[in-house]
């Protein structure tokens, strides 16, 4: 079984729109979502196995990427287009993301909690939070960055 992440930038007033569309029309909110948004600068390499295992260790450490504002919305995207992350910028969230505050020895021994061993995975932890970082640094105060795990 494999996983895709992808990463989609989306206008922030554009997120209830899709959220509504999640809710009514499955079909309707991807042909939206691929109109209106675009693709991350960096594309992810890793399984997306590899990004949920980060983003659980990231929540594990009190690191919340997703805003309260957008809760509902999340919840109705999460409904028809697989596990989605909502991130808008937030002081200090990329300074939190950056791999130097993290141990690739706690990634490591966070895949293998989540019963996942393979020699890469603390570069994958690694690789998959400075994809964060710099994805998260390049968002704007309008956008907001939708991580889908499917």
């Amino acid at each position: 079984m494999s996983a895709i992440a992808s990463l989609t930038v989306v206008p922030r007033d554009s997120i209830i729109a899709l959220a509504r569309l999640a809710r009514t029309s499955p079909s309707s909110f991807r042909t939206s979502l691929a109109e209106h948004g675009s693709r991350a600068r960096q594309e992810y390499d890793w399984s997306g196995y590899c990004m949920l295992y980060v983003l659980t260790y990231l929540e594990e450490r009190g690191i919340d990427l997703e805003s309260p504002e957008f809760n509902a919305e999340s919840e109705a995207i999460n409904s028809a287009y697989g596990l989605t992350t909502l991130i808008t910028p937030a002081p200090g969230l990329s300074e939190q993301l950056d791999p130097s505050a993290h141990r690739e020895e706690e990634l490591v021994a966070h895949f293998e909690e989540m019963g996942v061993d393979f020699e890469e995975s603390g570069t994958a932890g690694l690789d998959t939070l400075r994809l964060l970082r710099d994805s998260v640094s390049d968002l704007r105060d309008d956008q907001v960055l939708l991580i889908n795990i499917d």
